[in-house]
């Protein structure tokens, strides 16, 4: 084959791939429902109080982190703009049911339950885990050694008080004392609670455990070293009736795996452990190998 026919054909590939990145990103704007699209705007309800995932600085109004990045640029993709709404943790599926935003994040886990309610895309692997005091590290391993002892965590966080209260359980059935638990609105409570003494570990998203160590070094630790009481699937949470929303940003998402800047914003936020291979919809820990 003569040289100026291979460069002509690498041409030709090259504006093939071109014209089919640009088809798969026009399709993905496609799919925006007609009224969010009109409006202009995706709303996300978001707790903002959940760094390394979404959080804001003291004193700024803009929500950073490893999702918001994400969404920002899947809103650009969709032709949106995105806007943050706060919520609790607690009033994130409420607020979907009360269409008070499209879509709900926070760090919100997708769970068989919640399913019932919501649909998820799923976007990061991670877990619950513990933390603790400095002082108090060498004193605890794993749940089982906080029979006796109080804990604190997020209201609506039920996959991680199904294992707490089933560690319970058997401490109560071993002749020990139960775990006592408190549910507080914000991650910010929580931690004050350990501050305070008033429980003896937090418990919470393991990456926003180990980002909150990184800006307190020497005051926390994770039980266990990396010890994870629970794995899940963090995600975003649609309304059943905007399917077509939750393809649109599934669609986005999977454009950005495949080009690499999904990737780049994870590590960037030291998240990029979490990273899934595959964006999915609707596929908890429970229903993974």
């Amino acid at each position: 084959m003569k040289a100026g026919s291979t460069a002509k054909g690498i041409a030709v590939s090259a504006l093939v791939m071109f014209v089919a990145g640009t088809a798969l990103a026009q399709d993905a704007a496609s799919l925006v429902p007609s009224e969010i699209r009109d409006r202009g705007t995706l709303t996300v309800g978001s707790q903002q109080t959940f760094p390394p995932i979404e959080f804001r600085e003291p004193g700024s109004q803009e929500v950073s982190g490893a999702s918001a990045d994400l969404l920002r640029e899947i809103a650009k993709r969709l032709k949106l703009e995105l806007t943050y709404v706060q919520a609790e943790y607690a009033a994130l599926i409420p607020g979907i049911e009360a269409k008070r935003f499209d879509m709900a994040s926070g760090g919100i886990s997708d769970t068989e339950e919640r399913e019932q309610k919501l649909d998820f895309v799923n976007y990061m692997q991670s877990g619950g885990s513990m933390m603790v005091r400095a002082e108090d590290d060498a004193n605890y391993k794993t749940i089982a050694d906080f029979c006796g002892k109080s804990v604190a965590t997020l209201l609506g966080s039920r996959v991680i008080m199904e294992k707490v209260e089933a560690a319970s359980a058997k401490c109560v059935a071993a002749g020990k004392e139960a775990i006592r638990a408190e549910q507080l609105p914000s991650a910010p409570d929580a931690r004050m609670q350990l501050d305070l003494k008033r429980v003896d570990a937090y418990l919470g998203d393991f990456p926003a455990l180990a980002y909150m160590g990184t800006q307190f070094p020497g005051k926390y630790a994770i039980v266990g070293g990396n010890y994870i009481l629970t794995p899940y699937i963090t995600s975003w949470g649609f309304a059943k009736d905007q399917a077509a929303l939750r393809d649109a940003v599934k669609k986005a998402t999977d454009e950005m795996l495949a080009d690499g800047s999904y990737k780049q914003i994870m590590d960037k936020w030291g998240v990029g452990g979490g990273a899934l291979a595959e964006i999915t919809i609707n596929l908890p820990a429970s229903k993974r190998n």
